[in-house]
């Protein structure tokens, strides 16, 4: 090329969740008998979670009432009854809020959200994430300061609650940080932070002059007798406050792309709104948000099955939450700490019983010569070489803790699955696994 076009930041971008899919592409292609169960990503309609009739019938109805009005561009910033909703919908928790639904923005999934609060950051300043991270949060803040991401622990050996001094130290130590992520309930993890702890996040923001980024999406879906925290009631009028939130996965509808950013309290800082401005600036170039789901969106949550969708999903969930649990609690060589929000889990490995030599056996061959290939990359870290193993060996495609921007070594997986008996096979084969790959040392 006349001049050089690649770029090394792409080296600090990192979506394990789909990129195993690649893997588990090319053992079907050396494996034509090779059987998958997908405990990697978080789409409940793969799942066999039926979209509610409810939903259907308002859609039906939405085109018989807009036409092809539905099929055509809404606002760039999202159809303005929508974004009205959202600042009424927002007053249902928060009764003091002070949105405007000028600054509610409509996205095509909060995977748009998150790239564009990125995009327009200061160069150089960064908004500190939790790890644990959610990769496409970690990726986008480390992708655009070109700089891996600074993180503050989260700890799972108190129910991945965040280690606030360690929260404090990295802000003190790092003035570049203007900003704090918290995501709940928690992606990757399945915790609930409480109220104490995001009090005294909001506390931290006031004392070192922060914003908050509150990634929300999974708010309704909270159990084993949890309960979520709105931290719009906690921050009003104390710190600037971005909350984001979308349809996609309690519904379920992931494919409908619908999520939204709201920005609380801008009148408490004015380079803050500048900055929420060039948020909306950006907004504009994406052109279109999704029509479709914008217009049903205030009958979908006022619905009177909607309800009773979501207590019969987060029982469900729950019951997955409690028996997965159990059956991985087994393991002499896991720590588990059941899910209490969304549908994630990530147990870690106890420490020192991974390392490079332990193996599963794999039937195939040339998926086996495959697997061995990959393994065999130096620094691959010990939770993913387990993963490859298990996933050729049993069909199982779970996700390593290191994907996720963790110290730790483990693995996320998924509790939607609706099937009780498949559910238990499944995890128990991950526990037979495990028990089977950590004893092959010793043969």
């Amino acid at each position: 090329m006349r001049q050089k076009v690649s770029d090394e930041r792409p080296s600090l971008m990192r979506y394990e969740i789909r990129e195993i899919v690649d893997v588990v592409q090319k053992i079907q292609e050396l494996d034509k008998d090779f059987k998958v169960d997908n405990e990697n990503i978080g789409d409940p309609v793969a799942k066999g979670w039926p979209v509610p009739p409810f939903l259907k019938d308002l859609l039906i109805e939405a085109i018989k009432q807009e036409g092809d009005k539905v099929f055509g561009y809404s606002h760039s910033r999202g159809w303005p009854p929508a974004r009205k909703w959202v600042v009424k919908y927002a007053k249902k928790f928060s009764p003091s809020s002070n949105l405007d639904y000028e600054y509610v923005l409509f996205t095509s999934g909060l995977g748009a959200a998150i790239s564009a609060i990125y995009e327009m950051l200061s160069h150089g300043l960064r908004i500190i994430q939790p790890t644990p991270s959610y990769p496409t949060h970690a990726s986008m803040e480390s992708f655009n300061a070109n700089e891996e991401s600074v993180s503050y622990e989260l700890d799972p050996d108190n129910k991945w609650e965040p280690n606030l001094a360690d929260l404090e130290e990295k802000i003190k130590n790092n003035p570049k940080i203007v900003g704090i992520l918290v995501i709940n309930p928690n992606n990757p993890t399945g915790a609930v932070h409480s109220k104490e702890t995001l009090e005294k996040i909001v506390q931290l923001a006031e004392k070192y002059n922060l914003f908050i980024v509150s990634d929300e999406v999974y708010f309704r879906m909270v159990y084993n007798g949890y309960k979520f925290t709105h931290i719009t009631e906690l921050a009003h009028n104390r710190v600037p406050l971005m909350v984001m939130r979308g349809v996609s996965k309690d519904v379920p509808w992931p494919g409908g792309r619908c999520g939204w950013i709201e920005f609380h309290n801008i009148h408490l800082d004015e380079d803050f709104k500048k900055y929420c401005d060039a948020v909306k600036k950006r907004i504009l170039l994406e052109v279109c948000s999704t029509s479709l789901p914008q217009m049903v969106l205030e009958k979908l949550y006022d619905h009177p099955d909607f309800e009773k969708w979501i207590a019969q999903y987060n029982k469900h969930l729950e019951d997955n939450s409690k028996n997965i649990s159990r059956i991985l609690g087994q393991s002499p060589y896991l720590n588990v700490n059941p899910t209490n929000g969304a549908f994630y889990m990530m147990p870690l490995f106890k420490d020192n019983v991974l390392n490079d030599r332990q193996t599963l056996p794999i039937k195939n061959p040339e998926a086996k010569k495959f697997i061995e290939n990959l393994v065999s990359k130096p620094g691959l870290p010990l939770d993913k070489r387990f993963v490859y193993y298990l996933l050729a060996s049993t069909g199982i495609c779970v996700v390593p803790a290191t994907s996720f921007f963790s110290k730790h070594y483990g693995f996320r997986l998924t509790t939607l699955e609706r099937d009780p008996k498949k559910r238990d096979e499944i995890y128990s084969r991950v526990e037979k696994a495990i028990d089977e790959y950590i004893a092959s040392t010793n043969v």
